[in-house]
Order: structure tokens, then C-alpha cells, then sequence
């Protein structure tokens, strides 16, 4: 026995140890943590466009670092505080490029080397703001292009912002292939001259018959005119009737939520009313069906007023008794009269 419980107990520390680095792998992965030996720099830029903390820095497309810190200086300037692989060795000349990742904005901080000195950068130095350069502006460029944009599918459209970013910021490999973006969305265009004569001809029929029926819309017009002239001179009692309907409102607000707790005890009772009707409904369908006669019978007891004449000849008391059982106690009763047995 105690053999086999030591047994269970080395498979679930083995079973728990496991499950334990499967957690921390899954969140180094997915937390894109870096554990090698790092070095912190800075760079000077006049704006980080949409650069946020935890942003990649690359050199030649590969990942060598993470943006750590975002800040403004006293001069308006923005301070990036990012870091490297101690392997990644940063010079005089090296030059910080803030690019677009995707066309949805994302951005990382690129590293090249430019013109300039090959004296090694120590951990904590800056690169100035003449060797840094912001994002490119994505909403003016391709608000340049957004009659052409709107003509395409957006599988064009996409393939087409992407082709222009990657030219723009030198990642494309020629010009050619946005070029060839745009050759392709004209001829796209050039293919649908028979649809955009169509849509034409059919602007053409639709302002044609509002020429013929001028009259009319000009009636239209002067009435929407003059509805609109009436609601202004009596915007007062408008904006007194729309103050009223929102005092109004908040009455029955308040009304309703006072109302609440007794409505809602009312509906619980009926519902425990309509149970017991429901449990004993031949009781309750006989005693409607006597109803009427019943009703008769008080009619002509009250023909001499309002009042009630009754002729007593028996009155009887009912009791429980021992057990539960009904005992039934005579206080009174005759036999003679209207009482007569019959």
C-alpha cells in the first residue's frame, strides 16, 4: 500500500512539473519574452508616430530588441528608450527608422547604419535627432489615393497600401511592382466602362423624369419649406413640449419604480391564487355556474330597501373536532312556519 501511494505520488509531481513548464513555455511564447543578455539605448524623435512600448527594433528585418520606454522631453522632442542583444553593436552613424509593420499601423523601430562615424555607442547613449526619422504619414498618403481606393475591391485596395508602404519606406523591391498595383486597378477600372456608362444613362433617366415632374417637387420643396418655417417660429413651445415630455418621463419613472415592489407582490399572490383555481377548478366552475341564481335570490331580498330580510330555521355552529372530524352544534331551529318541512 504504501509502496503504491509513493508511485502516485512521483507520476503527479512528474505530471505537475510538466504542466508547470508547458505554462511558462506558452507564456514566453506568447509574452515574446527575452532572456539573453540585453543593453539599453535612446533615440531622439520629433514624433514617434504610433510607436508603442513593446514594439520590436530590428536590424535588416531581424529581431535584436524590444522598445522599453516612451517619454517627452522639455524640448517637444520624444525620448525612446529600446533595447538589444549584446551582440548588436550600435556606432556614431547608426540610424533610427520608426516603420510600418502592417498596413493596420502597427509599427517597429529599424536599425541602420548611415554615414557617420564608426565609434561604438555605450549602453545608455543616444542617438540624436538628426540620425532618427519618424513613420511615414499613412492617413495623408493614402488620403491621396483614396479616389482610386474607392473604386477597387478591397483585396485590391490592400494589396495596393501595402505595395505603397514597402515603396515609400524602402522595403519594396522596385517601384515597378506598385506601379504595376496601379496599372492593374486602372485596367480594373477601364474594364467597368460599360457599368459606369450604365450607372450614367440611369442619372440620366432618373434626372429626366424630376425635370418632368418639376411642378411637383416644387410643390414638395415649398411645403418641406414651410413645415420647416412653422416648427421655427414655434421652436419655444417645441423645446417647452420636449422640456415637459421629459418631465413627464421621469414621473412615470418614479411612479414605476415606487410601483414595482406591491405590483410585483400582487402578480406573486395571483399567481398563487390562479395555482389554487387552476387545482380546483370543478369547485370553482360549479359555484360560477349557481352564481346566477344565487344572484336572483339576493335580487328579490332586496326589493323592500337596502337591506336584507332573512327567516332563520336552523342555525347550526360547526366545529372541529377531536381528530379533525366536523362537530356541528344546533343553536336554534323550528320546523313550523316557512320552515315547515316539505
Amino acid at each position: 500500500m504504501r509502496r503504491s501511494l509513493t508511485g502516485t505520488l512521483w507520476r503527479v509531481a512528474v505530471f505537475l512539473t510538466v504542466c508547470t513548464l508547458g505554462i511558462v513555455a506558452i507564456i514566453a511564447i506568447f509574452g515574446q519574452l527575452r532572456f539573453q543578455p540585453e543593453q539599453t539605448y535612446n533615440a531622439v524623435f520629433s514624433s514617434v508616430s504610433g510607436l508603442k512600448d513593446g514594439n520590436f527594433v530590428r536590424v535588416a528585418g531581424v529581431e535584436v530588441g524590444k522598445v522599453r520606454n516612451i517619454s517627452i522631453r522639455d524640448d517637444t522632442t520624444v525620448n525612446v528608450e529600446f533595447t538589444t542583444d549584446k551582440s548588436v553593436v550600435l556606432t556614431e552613424g547608426t540610424r533610427a527608422v520608426i516603420k510600418y509593420q502592417n498596413v493596420v499601423g502597427d509599427r517597429f523601430l529599424a536599425l541602420e547604419e548611415g554615414p557617420g562615424g564608426v565609434k561604438p555607442l555605450q549602453p545608455g547613449q543616444a542617438i540624436p535627432l538628426e540620425r532618427t526619422q519618424p513613420a511615414l504619414d499613412l492617413d495623408a498618403l493614402i488620403g491621396g489615393f483614396r479616389p482610386l481606393l474607392r473604386a477597387l475591391d478591397p483585396d485590391q485596395a490592400n494589396a495596393l497600401t501595402g505595395q505603397l508602404i514597402a515603396v515609400f519606406q524602402g522595403q519594396g523591391p522596385t517601384i515597378s511592382a506598385f506601379l504595376a498595383q496601379t496599372a492593374s486597378a486602372t485596367s480594373t477600372l477601364a474594364d467597368r466602362d460599360q457599368l459606369i456608362g450604365d450607372v450614367i444613362n440611369n442619372l440620366n433617366v432618373l434626372l429626366g423624369s424630376l425635370g418632368d415632374e418639376s411642378t411637383q417637387l416644387d410643390s414638395a420643396v415649398d411645403s418641406v419649406a414651410q413645415l420647416v418655417k412653422a416648427l421655427a417660429d414655434r421652436k419655444e413651445d417645441v423645446r417647452n413640449g420636449v422640456a415637459y415630455i421629459d418631465a413627464a418621463a421621469g414621473s412615470i419613472e418614479d411612479l414605476l419604480s415606487q410601483a414595482r415592489p406591491p405590483l410585483q407582490n400582487t402578480v406573486h399572490h395571483l399567481d398563487r391564487v390562479a395555482g389554487t383555481v387552476v387545482a380546483d377548478h370543478e369547485y370553482v366552475e360549479h359555484l360560477l355556474d349557481g352564481l346566477p341564481d344565487k344572484y336572483r335570490l339576493l335580487n328579490r331580498q332586496g326589493l323592500y330597501g337596502d337591506f336584507f330580510s332573512f327567516y332563520i330555521c336552523d342555525l347550526v355552529l360547526k366545529l372541529n373536532g377531536k381528530g379533525g372530524q366536523p362537530v356541528y352544534v344546533k343553536l336554534a331551529g323550528q320546523s313550523t312556519g316557512r320552515c315547515t318541512p316539505k
